[in-house]
């Protein structure tokens, strides 16, 4: 069974003038959010033969939260935005549960694609901050098989 696990990043800086967007660290808040779906994680027993991150800043500091779960943790620079379904199937490992850290709206147009058909339903699939689709593959798309959203992430633990 092939799994991969949607992570959006955890809250990050707000955009200002003078702070590039890949430069958006973390806030303390991100921070915790992000250490919360690690010990969810840690408790559901997930473990993943590979961790994705997009190479933007807010990204690789969500992956390092979860780095203990995963045999190896790479970066991949197209999931810094506009990549797609055919870049997610070059990540997967045939049989294996492998995370990727990125953004919106890719996450949600890539959910949709892969659940409904169709990425123009992203709207119906939009990812909150540290928030995670696990997803199992099939030829032709994937089932869901659960969603953790922060609110379900406080009261998991």
């Amino acid at each position: 069974m092939t799994e991969v696990h949607l992570i959006r990043h955890a809250r990050a800086q707000p955009r200002r003038e003078g702070l590039p967007d890949g430069e958006r660290a973390l806030t303390a808040a991100g921070e915790v959010q992000a250490e919360r779906l690690r010990a969810a994680l840690e408790r559901l027993e997930v473990r993943y033969a590979l961790l994705w991150t997009s190479p933007l800043l807010r990204a690789r500091q969500t992956a390092d939260h979860l780095a203990p779960l995963a045999e190896v943790v790479a970066e991949e620079p197209a999931l810094a935005g506009g990549w797609g379904q055919e870049l997610l199937e070059r990540l997967l490992v045939r049989g294996k549960t492998v995370a990727v850290v990125a953004h919106e709206p890719d996450l949600s147009r890539v959910a949709a694609e892969l659940l409904a058909g169709d990425p123009e339903r992203a709207a119906a699939f939009a990812f909150k901050k540290s928030g995670l689709l696990a997803l199992r593959m099939r030829a032709g798309g994937a089932e869901l098989r659960y969603l953790l959203t922060p609110g379900v992430l406080r009261r998991l633990l």
